[in-house]
């Protein structure tokens, strides 16, 4: 009885270094994006607050991304229900697409939704190592969110794929990267969902 309770407590302190560990990580990035100037693999990147979609959304981005061209995006998304909009870097390595859906979501269903939205995925993607999931809440709204690293045709693909309820349906956000550049930009993708905001209110009125 005595070595149970103590691998308990052994495993319950090896759980609260972990959680301590993440929150340090998620705390790094978030002050990160709270800056203009970003330190990225010894290379100074810019970066600015967003306004997306007709001004309902606001999100920090790389000064650096631009718009990804409808022809580059057929490439790097051959099916027809590719994201509506992409950004991304001059070699297209690292991108950070959005797609409003028309999939209906309620902010307190996040719950159901986002364990839809993985189990698909785990079948989608039977290869993939996965990293985590959950639901943070992000400037009073629920963000479900995933992140595994999937094989792709010539590279290992980073992905953190984030959702949030806008205007009573499901808006997914979707960064992803080479492999190489994933130690780099995770904590980065992580401090990019933990800054997202909906600017838009019940009603349908564009909050100030």
């Amino acid at each position: 009885m005595d070595e149970k309770i103590i691998e308990m407590m052994n495993n319950m302190q090896e759980e609260q270094n972990q959680n301590a560990r993440k929150s340090r990580v998620n705390k790094i990035a978030q002050q990160d994006m709270q800056k203009t100037l970003i330190k990225i693999k010894g290379e100074i990147i810019p970066f600015e607050e967003k306004n997306l979609l007709e001004n309902k959304v606001k999100i920090p981005l790389p000064k650096t991304f631009t718009i990804m061209s409808p022809e580059m995006a057929s490439l790097k998304y051959p099916s027809e229900r590719r994201p509506e909009l992409i950004y991304t870097n001059e070699t297209a390595s690292i991108n950070m697409a959005f797609s409003h859906t028309q999939n209906p979501l309620n902010d307190t269903d996040m719950g159901a939704f986002k364990n839809s939205m993985v189990q698909i995925l785990r079948q989608t993607q039977p290869l993939a190592r996965w990293f985590e999931e959950g639901i943070r809440n992000v400037n009073g709204k629920n963000i479900g969110f995933c992140e595994f690293l999937a094989p792709s045709f010539d590279a290992n693909i980073y992905n953190l794929l984030f959702f949030v309820e806008l205007e009573g349906r499901a808006l997914l956000c979707i960064f992803n990267c080479v492999e190489e550049e994933m130690k780099s930009w995770k904590p980065i993708a992580r401090g990019i969902m933990d800054s997202l905001k909906i600017t838009v209110d019940e009603k349908g009125d564009i909050r100030r």
